[in-house]
């Protein structure tokens, strides 16, 4: 698996972000996205059969799955956006119940990463 993450990995950044409460009556808060940080990831493409498959229960328009070293497992479950070199659009973390849902297998990470369907 080394050789492949090697070979194949490709540049992502991951976003935190801090949420400011607006008006806490209303319900709206600001979020403020902090400098992005880069990692190396082998992402791969989902088609439609896989993602209903994959991440029941979302209607997504693209997504992808990426896997990543363990030691950024922390930064990918405080991830608000994650973008991918070479691609101009912003991917969240599939959640469920509000956690990220991702796979640990050996010294990797498996997560599926998406674009809602506004």
């Amino acid at each position: 698996m080394d050789d492949l993450f090697n070979e194949q990995a490709k540049n992502i950044r991951i976003y935190s972000a801090v949420e400011t409460a607006n008006d806490p009556f209303e319900g709206t808060k600001t979020i403020s996205y902090l400098n992005p940080i880069p990692i190396k990831a082998i992402v791969t493409d989902l088609t439609p059969t896989q993602i209903s498959w994959k991440t029941a229960g979302i209607i997504v328009d693209k997504a992808k799955e990426i896997i990543i070293k363990k030691k950024y497992e922390t930064l990918l479950t405080s991830s608000y956006k994650i973008t991918i070199d070479g691609d101009d659009s912003d991917y969240e973390g599939w959640k469920q119940n509000g956690k990220l849902v991702y796979r640990t297998e050996g010294s990797y990470i498996r997560a599926y990463i998406y674009i809602k369907n506004v």
